[in-house]
């Protein structure tokens, strides 16, 4: 499968790069696994970038020594008889050539050395302070574990702290870019979107599988039961290896408050019950997921100023990681005993709930870029969801234009055909517990298309139909 998108990312490495000719720099490049950020470095360098690569993996000192000098032997000749006797003369060597001339030195899986030598960021820190000034080129330190690399380089205790001079965070693609993959696959994007994006949302690694497999054209159950349900499928244990390393040892602990809210529960009372976690215990929990682990993310009401009201609900934030906590992390006594048709079915049966609640971000994340392209009839400031403190009123998509006080509500809808004019007199009724002043917008969000008759009809109430083909570029 060809390399998609990261042309900002590109351009940025392509900066430093050529920034780095005449100075130092340190670069921080992380992301949740499979984003890409290997790949992200491997196109660089085919365009011709002199990048020295090393990977940092969980081994004894002197062998991955071993391995970083056969790796520097390719480049320096006198090396294939020399020895590191430790990390330390392993980095002062390259900040020795780095003062000759400049080098793109890369580490993937930075964090790694808190396993195989801890000393090396005191290390790094030491040389960097010391010499930075007098040698010329770049390190970039790439990382999985989002949470270390933070300490690591955000830890006011850590040495290697307020030295970066650059940073990226890799965002998974985004859905223009996972249309132009189901595209270049021969699938309508504006038909199958939907559905991939509540599996993968804009993984790169596992479009990948997809095309590995073969899988782009085949049903639905059957790409869930290859890459998910059957023995040894290569995403059954996707969950544990994203977040175990992350969360250790209560792991299991948030691990079942993931699985609740995966299952569809949003409110901490609930949660804290379907987790079996006292009420009073679990903000904690939910705060450390929040705002440490970034794993869910605590929504309000988009007319709310107050990030604190207590109407807030949580979601989980990576499509991927919803679909897996909800089906396989707690079907998996079905996978213990190998029934991975049973498990199937459940899915198949259940999926089309998932991808409701799948399409309504789907939705919020494409009006966000498409924004400002006179799509919609205003320029929006702010834009998110609705629900009353009661609860007894949702609005699916909520924008606001706060300068010029307009406000645009919407429904999302898989069928579109589902949605009848008496469910925009309901619509439009629910304008009045949002209680904004300005002129209102009333709007269908769909995946399929709504025929010109229901079209008209529904204009006829006020509510403009935006299919999904209408929200992708062209």
């Amino acid at each position: 499968m060809r390399f998609y998108d990261r042309e900002r990312e590109l351009a940025k490495l392509r900066e430093i790069a050529s920034l780095s000719r005449d100075s130092s720099h340190l670069v921080v490049i992380t992301g949740r696994r499979r984003v890409g950020k290997t790949e992200l470095i491997r196109r660089f360098a085919a365009e011709g970038g002199d990048v020295l690569y090393f990977f940092v993996s969980r081994k004894k000192p002197q062998i991955l020594l071993e391995e970083f000098r056969d790796l520097l032997a390719g480049r320096f000749p006198l090396l294939k008889r020399a020895s590191f006797s430790g990390f330390d003369d392993f980095f002062r060597f390259l900040f020795d050539v780095m003062k000759e001339r400049p080098l793109f030195v890369v580490f993937d899986e930075f964090q790694n050395f808190l396993h195989v030598d801890p000393s090396v960021f005191s290390t790094m820190q030491d040389l960097w302070d010391r010499q930075k000034d007098s040698i010329k080129g770049a390190f970039v330190c790439i990382g999985s574990v989002q949470t270390l690399m933070r300490d690591i380089f955000e830890g006011r205790k850590e040495p290697l702290f307020g030295r970066a001079t650059a940073r990226l965070y890799l965002e998974p693609l985004g859905p223009d870019t996972v249309g132009e993959i189901l595209s270049d696959h021969r699938l309508a994007a504006s038909r199958h979107l939907p559905f991939f994006f509540t599996l993968f949302g804009g993984v790169p690694k596992y479009y990948f599988l997809l095309d590995r497999y073969r899988l782009f054209g085949k049903p639905r159950g059957e790409i869930v039961r290859k890459l998910f349900c059957e023995a040894d499928a290569p995403l059954q244990n996707e969950g544990r290896e994203l977040l175990i390393e992350e969360f250790g040892k209560n792991y299991n602990l948030y691990f079942s408050i993931l699985q609740v809210i995966a299952g569809g529960e949003t409110q901490m009372a609930r949660i804290a019950d379907g987790a079996g976690i006292n009420v009073n215990s679990i903000s904690k929990y939910l705060d450390e997921l929040t705002s440490y682990y970034r794993v869910i993310e605590r929504r309000v009401p988009v007319t709310s100023f107050d990030r604190e009201q207590k109407s807030g609900r949580y979601f989980l934030v990576d499509p991927a990681l919803r679909f897996w906590f909800r089906y396989i992390y707690r079907h998996r006594s079905l996978l213990e005993i190998g029934d991975e048709k049973e498990l199937t079915g459940i899915i198949e049966r259940d999926l089309s709930t998932l991808m409701g609640t799948s399409f309504e971000d789907l939705v919020r994340a494409l009006l966000i870029r498409r924004n400002g392209e006179g799509l919609l009839p205003f320029r929006f400031s702010r834009i998110g969801g609705f629900w009353s403190r009661k609860g007894d009123v949702e609005v699916d998509i909520a924008a606001l234009d706060e300068k010029e006080e307009n406000i645009l509500i919407g429904e999302c809808k898989l069928s579109g055909a589902r949605f009848t004019r008496r469910d925009a007199v309901r619509l439009k009724e629910k304008a009045r517990s949002i209680r904004r002043r300005g002129k209102e917008h009333f709007a269908l969000f769909c995946a399929d298309a709504v025929s010109a008759r229901e079209k008209e009809s529904l204009g006829k109430e006020g509510v403009t139909v935006y299919e999904l083909k209408n929200l992708l570029v062209a």
